[in-house]
């Protein structure tokens, strides 16, 4: 996905996130523990302007010394669509190919990073702040895009899972998982006992789970499903993957 079209994304989810937490900034979100949507609109915010501080000085910047989000909710808004025009400007000027700091397990440190990593958060705090707003008419939020959730797959893949399986605490996530998207590319094979070594091939597992590239977005990151998961070989998968949360 070009880095234009990740920025493009990014910016639609994040209006959106807005606009669903601004209808009740005490509203509690379920996907974000201890959170409610004031909470979730001063993160993704602070994330914002975090990622941009970041890409300017191609340097590891401290959270902590930026300024903090506001603690009236009236002022939330505004301050949060200035960290997001600050963040679309910033990686979007910069050469993806650009060495900058990120935190990537992988050693990538490239600025085209940051640009996957900001789309795939926005896109999954959009729906946990529409999921909020919607859990009192039992509705389920609008998918996320296609290929931002295939990009935030991938990432889970290789930046995130070997750390998740090596928590303390995981245990009963054993042989191997087949992930299956069927609204476009994007395919996993990833052998769970073996530190989550992930593979982009069609083969035989233990467990297949298939469905959109969004549903299984949402599954790998504990954001339920809408039902549309297919799941075939050992159900109790599902249940045991609850242990890894990010």
């Amino acid at each position: 996905m070009k880095p234009v079209d990740l920025l493009r994304s990014a910016a639609d989810d994040a209006r959106l996130l807005l606009a669903a937490a601004r209808s009740g900034w005490e509203r509690t979100v379920p996907d974000c523990p201890g959170w409610d949507a004031a909470d979730l609109v001063r993160h993704q915010g602070g994330i914002f302007a975090w990622m941009a501080a970041v890409v300017t000085s191609g340097q590891r910047v401290s959270r902590r010394g930026l300024a903090p989000a506001p603690a009236e909710a009236a002022e939330l808004p505004g301050w949060y669509l200035d960290s997001l025009d600050q963040a679309i400007d910033v990686l979007g000027s910069a050469d993806p190919g650009a060495e900058t700091w990120t935190f990537s397990s992988t050693g990538d440190l490239r600025v085209g990073w940051w640009q996957r990593r900001l789309a795939v958060e926005v896109a999954i705090h959009r729906f946990d702040a529409q999921h909020a707003a919607a859990a009192d008419s039992g509705s389920w939020p609008g998918p996320l895009d296609g290929d931002v959730a295939a990009a935030g797959i991938e990432e889970f893949m290789t930046e995130f899972l070997p750390g998740l399986l090596a928590q303390d605490g995981v245990g009963g996530l054993s042989g191997t998982l087949h992930l299956h998207a069927m609204d476009g590319p994007a395919e996993w094979w990833i052998d769970l006992g073996a530190g989550g070594r992930a593979v982009r091939e069609h083969a035989r597992a233990d467990t297949a789970v298939r469905g959109t590239r969004s549903e299984l977005l949402l599954f790998l990151t504990n954001r339920g499903s809408s039902g549309a998961l297919d799941v075939l070989g050992r159900q109790e998968v599902l249940d045991e993957w609850k242990q890894l949360r990010r």
